[in-house]
């Protein structure tokens, strides 16, 4: 009997780690007043991840892990990552006042997700560009559960993101 716990205590020790790198909902997240995001799963969501300022003011993003599940776990995190950059850089409380000043807005948190797998060692330039290719070559009901306007995403030569060594 003890060694079968000794076995449950090794095999949850080390899956929980390879567990939350993979989801999504374990990315930290804050908005533009500093404040963390809550992030939970909700299979109703329509979008792989869809950020929300509620009622009571405070910043959430739901996640669902269902949509898109064929999805590599880089674009997964860039769509999260998305989510984020629109909390993070207050694009929910100021939207946009024309068209051009929103697709700004878009290209700043595609750049915005992109930088955070970039600098926290999720991709590479290589990576980027694998990423870019994955998202391009959606259809345009795979683009419906993603969050932002259907569009082209070109992180390597929007974002300019170099290595920090």
């Amino acid at each position: 009997m003890q060694r079968l716990i000794w076995v449950a205590v090794f095999l949850i020790t080390f899956s929980l780690p390879a567990w939350a790198e993979e989801s999504p909902g374990s990315m930290y997240c804050s908005d533009h007043h500093g404040t963390h995001v809550k992030m939970f799963s909700d299979s109703s969501a329509r979008k792989i991840s869809e950020a929300n300022i509620a009622t009571g003011g405070y910043s959430t993003i739901r996640i669902n892990l269902g949509q898109l599940s064929d999805l590599s776990a880089n674009a997964r995190s860039f769509a999260v990552g998305f989510s984020c950059a629109r909390l993070t850089l207050g694009h929910l409380v100021k939207g946009a006042e024309n068209i051009y000043e929103h697709f700004d807005q878009v290209e700043n948190a595609d750049c915005w997700a992109a930088g955070k797998l970039f600098y926290e060692g999720g991709v590479d330039k290589k990576g980027l560009t694998a990423l870019e290719e994955e998202i391009n070559h959606l259809n345009r009901e795979q683009w419906s559960h993603l969050p932002g306007p259907v569009r082209v995403i070109s992180l390597n030569d929007t974002c300019k993101l170099t290595p920090l060594n």
